[in-house]
């Protein structure tokens, strides 16, 4: 999957550990995780992380049970994105994203990547409801999300458990 900017390729095992240290220890995580901004939200260990991101996300063995994607930006990988297991009855998911570093964020390329996975996941797996549920706290992700067409809902997702106090549970159709 590419546009100009963005490419998105599936992640593998061997990218399993950078992925967590971007989501643990990087100069973003205080963005998202951990205190003092995010005390309901404690970063994860290794082993918390594991277990949230099981082989499957990372070996593409069960691609309707979740799957994670490096973010590639000019050859240079960015992040990662994924999305959980696809409802069959709804035709939905939950996404989430995360940035390698400060110096990738505001420039659209997050938005971008979130567009084409929801578009490669409508086109593949006839996905065609999405969710994001970031803390009201993190503004950034929130103004990324609307600009990718996500309005705030109050319909919450089948199993769907909060990370945060004040997650916003913010959703798009393939149509928007």
């Amino acid at each position: 999957m590419a546009t100009k900017a963005v490419t998105l390729r599936p992640a593998t095992v061997h990218d399993k550990r950078v992925v967590y240290d971007w989501l643990a220890h990087s100069d973003l995580t205080s963005e998202m995780l951990g205190p003092p901004n995010y005390p309901d939200a404690p970063i994860p260990t290794w082993e918390e992380f594991n277990e949230d991101y099981v082989d499957h996300y990372f070996d593409g063995s069960q691609p309707h049970k979740g799957q994670c994607f490096i973010i590639i930006h000019h050859g240079q990988e960015i992040g990662q994105i994924n999305h959980n297991q696809i409802a069959i009855s709804s035709h939905s998911t939950e996404l989430d994203i995360w940035l390698a570093a400060r110096k990738f964020a505001g420039q659209g390329l997050g938005t971008e990547a979130v567009k084409m996975l929801c578009a490669f996941l409508d086109k593949t797996y006839n996905c065609k409801l999405f969710y994001m549920a970031p803390s009201r706290r993190n503004v950034h992700a929130i103004k990324a999300y609307a600009k990718a067409g996500f309005k705030e809902t109050d319909h919450l997702p089948y199993s769907f458990i909060p990370d945060y106090h004040d997650t916003v549970i913010m959703s798009k159709t393939s149509q928007e």
